[in-house]
């Protein structure tokens, strides 16, 4: 496993973590076929738990494989030429997304953008469009969707677009 060099994890130590498991997964499926092929009715009986660790770890590679895929994205989103927001959007429609399980799509009618990950819950990756300012004076980086959607509901907001052509209408 690469050597950790900051505190926290990077994909690549997460996918060789997933790749480890994968590998134990494998090694635990051939002991279960070997307890399995065993004259022994004792021995077969135990394939049983070996095939179950056998299916609980490839679940495990799974959820470490998609751990790495979002902490990718969470690593891209901190780029500081994209949107600020911790949470995705419809970049077309802006605030209509759903989500469920590792799938987002958008509520629109007649939209058919949909993501093959959880996009509600991951920061935003979208170009950022505009610089808003609080009423107190802090600032942020927005994609043009989520500076369209600050400039209706946030009170006392301001909306400077970077470029006047990015405005989500």
């Amino acid at each position: 496993m690469p050597e950790p060099t900051t505190p926290e994890p990077v994909p690549a130590e997460l996918r060789t973590l997933a790749a480890e498991a994968d590998a134990l997964a494998e090694r635990t499926a051939e002991m279960a076929a070997r307890l399995e092929a065993a004259d022994d009715g004792h021995l077969q009986r135990l394939a049983r738990p070996m095939n179950k660790a056998t299916h609980d770890l490839a679940d495990y590679t799974t959820e470490i494989a998609r751990t790495a895929a979002y902490l990718t994205r969470v690593r891209v989103a901190r780029d500081p030429h994209l949107c600020d927001v911790p949470w995705g959007i419809c970049p077309v429609h802006g605030v209509t997304l759903h989500s469920l399980g590792d799938r987002a799509w958008c509520t629109a009618t007649g939209c058919d953008n949909s993501w093959d990950y959880d996009r509600l819950h991951t920061p935003c990756a979208e170009p950022a469009a505009a610089i808003a300012t609080d009423r107190d004076g802090v600032t942020g980086s927005l994609c043009s969707a989520h500076a369209s959607d600050a400039e209706r509901r946030l009170d006392g907001c301001s909306i400077e677009y970077l470029d006047h052509r990015a405005t989500n209408a």
